[in-house]
């Protein structure tokens, strides 16, 4: 992202004058200097949070601010405009009410535009060369088709610019579904299912035991830094220990020949290949079974957090891709996911997620986007 808005810088500058261009670097962090007026511009991004330190500043543009944690600016970027008085200009699509809602309630300006806004949203180049209410048809109809396969909230907040409380939020009714005492041991004539996420380098593997008899969690067991031939003795120790459970595991690169060991081992083992409509389709049984108090989970603050704080985006072409936000983990939710797919679906309704999940009346503020 840094690139491509360094890109622009340059060929932005090398339409007003060219000599500009003699103090260029693409070289991380993109620099443009202007030793005439000892100024420069500096494109960065924040996985590198350290690089964010440096030179006071006269401005900083914030792009997508809305989707960086609230130290990034206060930590970052505050400190460095305060000795100079400097200006800030966040830019973002909302993402629930966050850091950038507080500060948009508080800025000195602030500015609210429709993606119907802009004059030349979705028309080819053919199309842009139509009269104007031509142009304008074609946008209100893209406009419509979005507004129709879109839930109500997601097409306020990523195309109206309209703050929406926990739009960003994929998990509703988490902790109306928590149970202190769901956590137990092995009972007679109980059927259970084991969902596990293999941890990758600094990623966690996370194992749940589902009691597919009361649909509750009764084992979780999160750990990192174990070698592979420990982690496959704990997973079929604790498989084996729950009458001899189901293991769901992600089976795509790295979990397929941990899967053909486990099964070597003499596991039941049901493999899930992850891809992008899998996990789709395996995060919002998740959110149906939470929102509609299906299953049971425990009161565990790291499950608690990953499931409040796993969030999505929409992509350029207009899909909904589900994650954790940056700096966070989703191995404890996956692993629940995958839990949770294995449990008979005779409770779970075939619904749209999303517009169950948004479905809430809502009040809309002027946003600035």
């Amino acid at each position: 992202m840094a690139q491509k808005v360094f890109a622009y810088v340059n060929q932005f500058a090398g339409i007003y004058d060219k000599r500009l261009l003699r103090n260029s670097s693409n070289r991380p962090p993109q620099r443009f200097e202007i030793p005439e007026v000892n100024s420069f511009l500096e494109c960065k991004s924040i996985e590198n949070v350290s690089s964010l330190l440096g030179e006071e500043l006269d401005l900083v543009i914030f792009d997508e601010a809305a989707r960086f944690p609230s130290e990034i600016y206060e930590r970052y970027i505050a400190a460095r405009l305060s000795s100079r008085r400097g200006k800030l200009i966040s830019i973002s699509t909302p993402f629930g009410k966050n850091w950038f809602y507080r500060n948009h309630l508080q800025a000195d300006a602030k500015f609210n535009f429709k993606t119907i806004d802009n004059p030349t949203w979705a028309l080819t180049e053919e199309q842009l060369k139509l009269p104007e209410e031509e142009r304008k048809k074609v946008q209100l109809e893209e406009w419509d088709k979005l507004r129709k396969s879109l839930p109500e909230q997601i097409f306020k907040q990523e195309y109206e610019a309209a703050f929406m409380d926990d739009a960003a939020s994929v998990f509703r009714g988490v902790r109306s579904c928590i149970d202190d005492n769901c956590l137990e041991d092995v009972r007679n004539g109980h059927s259970y299912i084991l969902g596990v996420d293999l941890g990758r380098v600094e990623d966690y593997t996370v194992i749940t035991v589902m009691d597919r008899t009361e649909n509750k969690v009764v084992y979780w067991d999160r750990f990192n830094k174990i070698d592979y031939v420990f982690q496959k003795a704990r997973i079929t120790s604790v498989a084996q220990r729950y009458n001899f459970a189901k293991i769901i595991i992600d089976s795509t690169t790295l979990g397929s020949p941990i899967k053909e060991d486990l099964e070597r081992d003499g596991n039941h083992i049901d493999d899930f290949k992850f891809s992008m409509k899998s996990k789709k389709e395996l995060v919002e049984k998740l959110s149906i079974c939470l929102e509609q108090q299906l299953i049971s989970i425990p009161n565990n603050p790291v499950l608690l957090e990953e499931l409040e704080s796993f969030g999505y985006h929409v992509t350029e072409s207009r899909n909904i891709v589900y994650s954790a936000p940056k700096g966070f983990h989703d191995d404890a939710v996956y692993s629940l996911a995958l839990a949770v797919w294995g449990l008979t679906p005779y409770k779970i309704r075939k619904v749209n997620v999303l517009k169950q999940m948004l479905n809430a009346p809502r009040s809309y503020p002027t946003s600035f986007i």
